[in-house]
C-alpha cells in the first residue's frame, strides 16, 4: 500500500504568522496595521483569510496575496 504524499501546497494555513504587504489597498482605519504581524485564524481554501493582530483587531481579506509570511 502506498503512503500518501504530504501536500506540497505552500498556501496560507491556520496558525501561520503573516504581515500585510505595503501595496495592499486599505481603508484609513486599517493603515495602522501595515507592517504589523498577525496570525491566521481562518482560511477557506486559500480564497478568504481572517487575520488577528496583537492589538485584537481582525482583518478579513479575499486576496491572500495581500499577506506575506512573517
Amino acid at each position: 500500500m502506498k503512503k500518501p504524499k504530504p501536500p506540497t501546497d505552500k498556501g496560507p494555513k491556520i496558525g501561520d504568522r503573516v504581515r500585510l504587504v505595503s501595496e495592499a489597498p486599505l481603508r484609513k482605519d486599517e493603515m495602522d496595521l501595515q507592517g504589523k504581524t498577525g496570525e491566521i485564524i481562518e482560511c477557506t481554501e486559500g480564497k478568504r483569510v481572517t487575520v488577528r493582530f496583537a492589538n485584537g483587531r481582525l482583518l478579513m481579506g479575499k486576496d491572500v496575496t495581500l499577506f506575506e509570511r512573517a
